[in-house]
């Protein structure tokens, strides 16, 4: 995040800032106990990494901000670092101070803005921030504070009150948009009981502060918590989160798909998840986990040794080549399924049934049509005829795409070391240009999807009830989005994505057809992998 927010500040202002460079090193340093005052970060929501998400959100709509082309003026470089201070100690104030070993910093849960203030000012005045400008930080940080009205009236200057309202826009969708936000839950929770204990419930009461009676209420209450506090907020601070639009390109905006997708109620049943091969057998009996880890460390000993090895075929010898793969070494095979026989684990029967269930479930193929299941079929049959070209996987989408009765399709593959997911192909209108774009891994529904391992869909409904106000750049809007991950040898490599479905809602067959045919274009992914061109 930190890089990120680097790489935004400079391609905005064009410089680097030596003041910036030293608050993430400080900051970074106050929240692992290093300053002499104040103890390491204990809490488990209100963290560093939840402080560099909402900084990196402040970013993004701070380059949106300059992006919109609309007769508004650019943020300045000073408003902007600001900005990032702000956000980077809006929440200091839940460290404890040096030696207080009571709690872990919950008890400060309906205090810490005040304290949140104090430091910052501490730190920017002992660091040589110009008095205006710690005044500016703390006014901002002040915006944060959930339990007050904000007073927007204190900012008589308009490009600093803007800033404020990102700041603190950012502090709403950075925690909601977490891709693990119903997990962590759990952690916020913890901080309300310690902070419940310390303050007393039956006072807190008395002050208007709702009072969660257990986890499961406050999980319950997520959506009504969106609807009647979060969203009027963010109209409050003039919906700064909409330059994220800006910012993404594409019309999408990955903050409030990442939000629908955690608070949606189809999102939370249970659903037949997908699972690895060796799963399947270890739950028919067939192999136990120590074989599974042995035909695993065997597997990934062959494909080493077959990539060293690896040539291009002769393609005017191939029938040789067919018989030299019949009788291959088994050291040569690089097949999970292969390994467990070689190994007498499975017979080819039981790896028969291991393989279909993995890719066609019954519990998932029994619900299709007839005609459902015929376009499966014809998905599989071109899938092994033209695998070896790109323009093949553009119309298994768009197969795709019209067999679920949607506008478009896409098929995002994920960058580990960027921590993006790319829009490798896409079918439909913008297809110039959306392709190539990319979403972080940690937002979005697509991302929602890859980091959870399983699908998910928002409905028209879900879309207009959370107030979804944004729309491609002519005009066409978003108002229903289905993705499912993409598998390959049990790792997660991306999603496919289906969006608008026609006069209706997606639902949890439409999630079923969608799973069924991204194992066909996984299987087809795997094929080019292993093919001819993949040392290339």
């Amino acid at each position: 995040m930190i890089r990120q927010i680097r790489v935004i500040y400079h391609d905005e202002y064009g410089v680097a800032e030596a003041k910036l460079d030293r608050l993430f090193s400080d900051i970074k340093a106050l929240y692992a106990g290093k300053w002499p005052e104040y103890e390491a970060c204990q809490v488990g929501y209100h963290n560093i990494k939840h402080c560099l998400a909402v900084a990196l959100a402040t970013a993004r709509m701070t380059c949106g901000w300059n992006r919109t082309k609309d007769g508004r003026r650019a943020l300045s470089r000073s408003a902007f670092l600001a900005g990032l201070a702000a956000s980077l100690l809006h929440d200091s104030g839940y460290l404890k101070e040096k030696n207080d070993c009571q709690g872990r910093g919950g008890k400060y849960t309906f205090s810490h803005v005040g304290r949140s203030k104090k430091i910052a000012r501490d730190y920017l005045t002992k660091t040589g921030w110009s008095k205006p400008r710690i005044t500016l930080v703390c006014r901002i940080i002040a915006t944060t504070e959930f339990g007050a009205k904000p007073d927007l009236a204190i900012f008589k200057n308009d490009e600093h009150r803007v800033m404020a309202q990102m700041v603190a826009s950012a502090d709403l969708i950075a925690q909601m948009a977490d891709i693990n936000y119903i997990r962590r839950l759990h952690d916020l929770h913890d901080e309300f009981l310690e902070a419940y204990d310390s303050e007393g419930r039956d006072k807190l009461r008395q002050r208007d502060v709702h009072v969660y009676e257990s986890f499961r209420e406050m999980l319950d209450a997520t959506p009504e918590f969106y609807e009647n506090f979060v969203l009027p907020r963010l109209k409050l601070f003039g919906r700064m989160d909409n330059y994220l639009v800006a910012f993404f390109a594409g019309g999408r905006n990955p903050y409030l798909e990442s939000i629908t997708a955690n608070i949606s109620g189809q999102l939370l049943s249970n659903r037949v998840p997908w699972q690895r091969l060796g799963d399947i057998l270890q739950e028919q009996d067939l192999v136990d986990q120590e074989t599974i880890s042995e035909a695993l460390s065997r597997q990934q000993q062959a494909e080493t040794k077959t990539l060293k090895q690896k040539k291009r075929p002769d393609l005017h010898n191939i029938g040789q080549q067919m018989l030299d793969w019949l009788r291959r070494d088994s050291s040569e095979k690089t097949r999970l399924g292969d390994i467990l026989m070689e190994m007498q684990a499975v017979d080819a029967k039981a790896l028969r049934s291991g393989l279909l269930s993995q890719l066609l479930p019954e519990k998932l193929t029994s619900r299709l049509s007839r005609a459902e299941l015929l376009n499966l079929l014809r998905l599989s049959l071109l899938g092994q005829n033209l695998r070896d070209s790109p323009v093949f996987f553009a119309q298994l989408l768009d197969m795709t795409a019209t067999m679920l009765h949607s506008q478009s399709g896409s098929l995002l593959l994920v960058n580990r070391k960027k921590n993006e997911l790319r829009i490798a192909i896409h079918r439909g209108p913008r297809k110039e240009q959306l392709e190539g774009l990319t979403i972080p891994i940690d937002k979005g529904l697509a991302g929602w999807v890859f980091r959870h391992a399983k699908p998910a869909f928002v409905s028209k409904s879900a879309m207009a009830d959370l107030a979804w106000e944004n729309s491609y750049p002519d005009g066409e809007e978003i108002d229903s989005i289905l993705a499912v991950p993409l598998h390959i040898n049990g790792d997660i490599i991306g999603a496919v994505e289906v969006i608008n479905k026609d006069n209706s809602d997606f639902n949890d067959h439409d999630a079923d057809l969608l799973t069924l045919a991204a194992n066909v274009i996984a299987c087809c992914l795997a094929d080019v992998v292993r093919g001819p061109k993949a040392d290339g």
